[in-house]
């Protein structure tokens, strides 16, 4: 019969030992540090007042998670769950016109756990596209102020995107890179047509006199949008670039343009790092995600990125 000592020395292993495989099943797991977004009168002035532009966001929000759940989970090599049902799923939900933003964590539950951090990027990324939105939009009377403060608030974070001109054709040039464009042209396309319309509205926004000019001024871009939805713009080469298609609003504010592109070009690496088959396990992707991401992206790392640009070189060549 095993005496007290015995059983003690016996309970403090197994203790021992399941504190120690606790802890190796939670080293994937992240903590949830996220931020709530500036908060100011101007704030939802687009889904107010400009509903119409709104709800086209909202399916943007899907179309991404969405995109990456069925990537995640199909090993990125069935065309068909890509581009018949993924996408038709993210357009029946854009069809909707979504009223609200979408849960994307409840819409990617898989891809969330794997690469968390990465994600929240992207959600403080796109806070800081709505906060623009809602400053050009409202009645705020000092809206050059309001955007700075909304891009020192973004730039405080440990998630902020680099706000310098990084070289997305280098970027666009790893093993992997354009595995999804190559593979699902059609999706490829639509989500370069979210960015499309994401940067297109900049200018017309800003330079509408009053809200019934800016309800006209971006119903013609609402229109090519849609076309590109139907008929989706396989032919591009490359992402828009905000400079591109509101040269006013980046001229301005070249640190909130830089930071738009930045963002367009992470997505396109992460599409292609959970389409390719030289990343064969979710271990793999998740690993160069975060190298990614970490090495390239986050303005933590601008005094060793070596893909930030000087002034006079451009992002890509056509």
């Amino acid at each position: 019969m095993m005496n007290i000592d015995a059983f003690m020395r016996c309970a403090a292993t197994v203790i021992t030992a399941t504190i120690v495989l606790a802890l190796a099943a939670c080293s994937q797991f992240e903590p949830r540090d996220k931020r709530f977004y500036y908060r100011a009168l101007w704030n939802f002035s687009l889904r107010d007042d400009l509903a119409e532009l709104d709800s086209e966001f909202n399916g943007v929000d899907f179309g991404h998670s969405n995109l990456y759940e069925h990537l995640l989970l199909t090993g990125g090599n069935d065309v068909s769950a890509i581009e018949d049902k993924a996408r038709q799923e993210t357009l029946a939900f854009i069809a909707t016109k979504p009223r609200l933003n979408p849960n994307e964590e409840a819409i990617a539950p898989t891809y969330m756990k794997l690469a968390w951090r990465a994600q929240n990027t992207f959600d403080e990324a796109h806070a800081l596209h709505r906060a623009t939105y809602d400053i050009v939009v409202s009645a705020e009377p000092d809206k050059d102020r309001a955007i700075r403060t909304v891009l020192a608030y973004y730039q405080d974070s440990a998630y902020a995107i680099t706000s310098k001109r990084l070289d997305h054709r280098r970027l666009d040039q790893f093993a992997y890179s354009k595995a999804f464009r190559t593979r699902f042209p059609l999706f490829n396309a639509t989500i370069w047509s979210y960015h499309y319309l994401q940067v297109a509205v900049y200018d017309p926004l800003q330079s509408a006199r009053d809200l019934a000019a800016k309800t006209q001024a971006v119903r013609p871009i609402l229109a090519t949008y849609r076309h590109y939805l139907d008929q989706p713009p396989v032919a591009w080469t490359f992402m828009p670039l905000t400079a591109e298609l509101s040269p006013i609003f980046a001229a301005r504010y070249p640190e909130l343009a830089n930071i738009f592109d930045n963002l367009h070009m992470l997505h396109d690496n992460i599409s292609d790092i959970l389409t390719s088959e030289r990343l064969p396990t979710w271990e793999a992707k998740r690993a160069e995600i975060y190298r990614v991401l970490n090495t390239y992206y986050l303005a933590s790392a601008d005094e060793t990125n070596p893909m930030i640009l000087g002034k006079s070189q451009e992002h890509h060549h056509e």
